[in-house]
């Protein structure tokens, strides 16, 4: 294809006759809507590439050509024109631009600059479309659909190098991302935590004594999920939290309206529990709105978990999740009754209104009592749950959260570990290496925090200041605008 904008314009125009008679002449007559639809999206993806390649022509064209330039004190010489690779979602074109050179220093191109090129040849729209795919869908799933809706081949290689290229940036736009905002009626920020497994790939899997299974050739690693949110207060009694864990038993609770979380941020990290509620103290520090008068932390049972966050969220009030309890609960039940026992489900409610009611000593007294009463085997199940509540009761004041509408149940965090790991990372046959997770789980989250489209504005401005330490040229309308207003 010649860079003569002339040549491409005729090209172009000519093309656009045919899209025209496709659409309107003889052939079209008996053409059925599927068959039209398709060829014109080959011929617009065609007309496309040479649209953008009449860009670049004329953009090369008009670009002014000195013998020589000076960068940074260095003075560049002209040598001669270049030419590069673009490859756009339409398809591969050629950039051609002037070349600078200095002894000693890295050549120069200045309508790279001006143009602001991505280092690769992928341009930053495909590079987008790479990324978006491959949190979505496995990494050769989203390659096939590349190729079959732009005839891009991409090797895996190279998706993987933007991939991992995309993911540094995460940490700083968090950063520097203005805090979500906060609805009128929110006084609640809440932070949840939990962590899941992933499967690792044999040279990152834990070592063979950290292993659930003998003899496994690889194991799981955990993830560290946590998930931030501001909400409104929700007063409820005892009785409507016991009907919606035993909806079977006691009838489902008449539905009632209840807030929606506001502002739901989810992260996660293969680098551990302490990383994570660094990461997390550093976004609780991103929303000091005065509004939010009560400070709250879900988790399990977990104590590593419990201790990031008296270390890292002092000020917050922790609360042993509820489901959590519910499931200690059913096993004490199951040691007690049969499966099939009614008896089963009126000790379960009874429990949790126990629980719920600040009556847990005398939980505790019948737990124990009991032990005495069965086998061995359901008697050390009876203690482990007695054990359980008894050191986790400072985060079982439920009877005062219930009164100050705060949450109890970290159903949210569930999800997080769900859709953020579960979904993307569990599918049949996946094992992960360490780093490649956690590429993933950072972009994923940034992909389900609704941000994608603001962090790939910010990773292209970033990455242009980094390489040619200049604005963004998007950016400069922004920049002229403070340094008036300075």
């Amino acid at each position: 294809m010649s860079f003569n904008s002339e040549s491409i314009k005729e090209s172009i125009r000519t093309r656009m006759e045919m899209v025209i008679e496709m659409a309107s002449g003889e052939e079209a007559q008996n053409a059925t809507a599927d068959q039209t639809e398709r060829n014109l999206w080959d011929m617009m993806r065609q007309i496309g590439c040479e649209l953008m390649q009449l860009f670049f022509a004329v953009r090369s064209e008009q670009e002014a050509k000195p013998k020589a330039i000076e960068v940074e004190g260095n003075t560049y010489g002209y040598v001669d024109q270049a030419t590069r690779k673009y490859v756009s979602i339409f398809g591969e074109v050629q950039v051609e631009r002037a070349y600078y050179w200095a002894k000693g220093q890295e050549g120069k191109h200045p309508l790279d600059e001006a143009l602001s090129l991505p280092s690769r040849s992928y341009s930053d729209w495909v590079q987008e479309m790479m990324g978006a795919l491959c949190v979505i869908c496995p990494e050769a799933e989203a390659m096939r659909w590349l190729a079959r809706w732009l005839s891009l081949e991409v090797p895996k290689r190279s998706t993987q190098k933007v991939m991992g290229e995309h993911a540094e940036w995460a940490e700083a736009y968090y950063r520097e991302q203005t805090p979500p905002e906060v609805k009128e009626a929110d006084t609640i920020l809440v932070a949840l935590a939990d962590g899941t497994g992933i499967r690792m790939i044999g040279r990152d899997s834990p070592p063979p004594q950290a292993r659930r299974r003998k003899g496994a050739k690889t194991a799981s690693k955990q993830a560290v999920a946590t998930a931030l949110y501001t909400i409104a207060p929700y007063p409820r009694s005892s009785d409507s939290i016991i009907r919606a864990l035993l909806p079977d038993h006691l009838g489902e609770a008449p539905p009632a309206p209840r807030p929606e979380p506001t502002g739901k941020q989810v992260f996660g990290t293969m680098a551990g529990k302490e990383a994570a509620f660094t990461h997390l103290a550093r976004q609780v520090a991103r929303r000091p709105h005065d509004q939010l008068v009560h400070r709250i932390a879900l988790t399990d049972g977990d104590v590593a978990l419990q201790t990031q966050v008296h270390t890292h969220l002092p000020d917050f009030t922790l609360i042993l999740d509820l489901l959590h309890v519910a499931q200690y609960l059913w096993k004490a039940a199951n040691a007690l009754w049969h499966e099939t026992d009614p008896a089963r489900e009126l000790w379960i409610t009874d429990a949790l209104r126990c629980v719920l009611e600040d009556q847990l000593d005398t939980l505790l007294l019948h737990l124990r009592t009991q032990a005495a009463y069965v086998s061995p085997a359901h008697a050390q199940t009876l203690t482990q749950v007695a054990n359980y509540l008894e050191r986790n009761r400072p985060y079982m004041q439920y009877h005062l959260y219930l009164a100050r509408g705060w949450p109890i149940g970290s159903g949210g965090i569930e999800g997080t570990c769900r859709y953020l790991v579960k979904d993307r990372f569990d599918r049949t046959g996946m094992r992960w290496s360490i780093e490649g997770a956690e590429t993933l789980l950072g972009l994923r989250a940034i992909y389900l925090n609704d941000d994608w489209d603001d962090f790939q504005r910010f990773r292209r401005h970033q990455v242009h200041q980094l390489r040619f330490a200049s604005p963004h040229p998007d950016a400069l309308p922004e920049t002229r605008a403070l340094e008036r207003a300075a």
